[in-house]
């Protein structure tokens, strides 16, 4: 039921933008800015693909001719781009995070937010998570600390659990959207329990920053993004209802977008991540 739910979501957000396009093709609306894609192309199942419909940009092939370059390639880690070396730096997106393993994201997180996430399976004592080094695995399981050696998996992060169950029934996670320095929109999540790692959720709620964060923790998840290189993506937080502390466990470059809003909500949250997008690149502001 919740994969239908978010094909169904899916498929309208789709045929929406399908006739968002039409509608600008018979008015002969046309864009000055244009974003190319390095090395992958964009696929329409991700963030920055149906961003750029709604934003003032016109996508091209021609990473010569266009006026950004969106380093895109949907891996947790990737070499640097020397083909994207001769382009002056102001014209390249996302080109500085080729890094997006778990242990990256708790080194990043506890230099500036002064804080671990990471644990020692070995010496830590309570619940914590083992999960993969690799982004968008979902792998995530609960073990009891200390481990002895043998049962410590090589390769894989173990961190903190973080308790975001404040109401005892449904676990909540907080996915803030980033685009170049701003954040237009938080997706504040609730889940079961049981499926806190998974991607199936009981409802979404659509909020600003200011909304679910301090001015303070503002600040150190901007500096966050800017230090592990990230322009244009999301970020995946959760709140510890112990300590009140926010916890950065994800960061997604090459992100795709929370299916179960309604087509309302959904155009919203794209329309304003769209318009910090086009300030960003400077393409004025999101068209109709």
């Amino acid at each position: 039921m919740a994969f239908f739910r978010s094909a169904v979501s899916a498929v309208c957000l789709y045929t929406y933008i399908v006739g968002l396009r039409a509608s600008r093709i018979l008015r002969g609306v046309r864009h000055d800015t244009s974003i190319a894609f390095y090395p992958q192309s964009a696929a329409p199942w991700y963030n920055i693909w149906i961003v750029s419909q709604f934003a003032p940009v016109s996508i091209t092939s021609d990473i010569k001719s266009a006026d950004r370059i969106f380093a895109f390639e949907d891996e947790t880690r990737v070499q640097s781009y020397p083909e994207l070396s001769e382009f002056e730096v102001a014209r390249l997106i996302n080109h500085r995070i080729n890094d997006i393993s778990k242990r990256r994201v708790a080194d990043v997180f506890k230099s500036i937010f002064r804080y671990d996430l990471d644990i020692d399976p070995a010496t830590y004592n309570g619940p914590a998570v083992c999960k993969s080094q690799t982004n968008g695995v979902h792998d995530g399981v609960i073990v009891e600390c200390p481990l002895a050696p043998e049962e410590i998996k090589t390769g894989y992060a173990y961190q903190k659990l973080i308790d975001s169950t404040f109401n005892g029934r449904t676990s909540e996670d907080l996915r803030i959207s980033f685009v170049f320095g701003k954040i237009p929109v938080v997706f504040h999540k609730h889940k079961l329990i049981e499926k806190r790692f998974g991607t199936e959720y009981l409802s979404v709620d659509v909020k600003d920053a200011g909304d679910v964060f301090s001015s303070v923790e503002i600040e150190n998840i901007i500096e966050f993004c800017r230090e592990i290189g990230l322009d244009f993506g999301s970020i995946d937080m959760m709140r510890d209802k112990h300590d009140g502390k926010i916890y950065i466990v994800d960061v997604n470059k090459t992100c795709m977008p929370v299916l179960c809003l309604s087509l309302k909500e959904q155009n919203r949250a794209m329309r304003r991540i769209a318009d910090a997008f086009a300030d960003g690149v400077g393409a004025g502001r999101a068209s109709s």
